[in-house]
């Protein structure tokens, strides 16, 4: 196979995956078995590994010596609930501070982030689900990257929270489009006037509703 060709079978197989694992095609805590899956796509073993060790590095996917692949378990409620407060702290001193550093054109971004994603169809198929994920994802990191602090940055980046979030689609059986898109309107509006108590209430009040509305409290 020509190396463009398999870069691209391994970009066409990395999201292929995805969509299996957020799907529960492949369910927490499967085993991979890496030929038999290569025979049921049709594709070659060696591309499906380097889809799988990209996977690896999201935590979606976990490699056990002796054992090959697994698909991640996800996580437990308590599990759940201390991500989202650890996103709470991040997120809320993320928002204070672009207020005060006086970022004006997070606030565009922010908005046309929302707006694709209110416009999303999250009903025709998966690959939507997870392009609303997506653009949730980069709403919430823009405003922990404008914040200008790279090692919040990394730490957000390292909890993975929007993937984990994704798997739980599945369990309830619908997005939070509307609601999530309504309360980013308020962060918005919030960061456009200035209003640090807002923004953080704001801020604070999604990361609760999203956490009450996934695991169903």
């Amino acid at each position: 196979m020509q190396l463009r060709e398999r870069g691209l079978t391994t970009e066409y197989l990395h999201d292929l995956l995805k969509e299996m694992i957020f799907g529960w095609k492949l369910a927490p805590g499967a085993k991979i078995n890496i030929n038999h899956l290569a025979r049921e796509l049709n594709v070659s073993p060696i591309p499906l590994r380097e889809a799988l060790s990209r996977l690896q590095s999201t935590n979606l996917v976990v490699f056990e010596p002796n054992k090959g692949y697994r698909v991640s378990d996800i996580l437990d409620r308590e599990s759940m609930n201390q991500m989202f407060e650890a996103r709470l702290l991040i997120e809320s001193h993320a928002v204070r501070t672009v207020i005060r550093r006086g970022d004006r054109d997070i606030v565009r971004e922010l908005a046309s982030l929302n707006e694709k994603l209110s416009r999303i169809d999250t009903k025709s198929s998966y690959s939507e689900v997870l392009a609303f994920n997506q653009l949730d994802h980069l709403f919430h990191r823009t405003l922990v990257e404008r914040c200008g602090n790279p090692f919040l940055l990394e730490a957000y980046d390292g909890m993975h929270c929007h993937l984990h979030i994704a798997r739980f689609y599945h369990l309830r059986g619908e997005v939070d489009q509307k609601e999530a898109a309504e309360e980013h309107r308020e962060i918005i509006e919030a960061v456009a006037t200035r209003d640090v108590y807002r923004a953080e209430e704001a801020v604070a009040g999604h990361i609760r509703e999203v956490g009450k509305r996934l695991l169903q409290e």
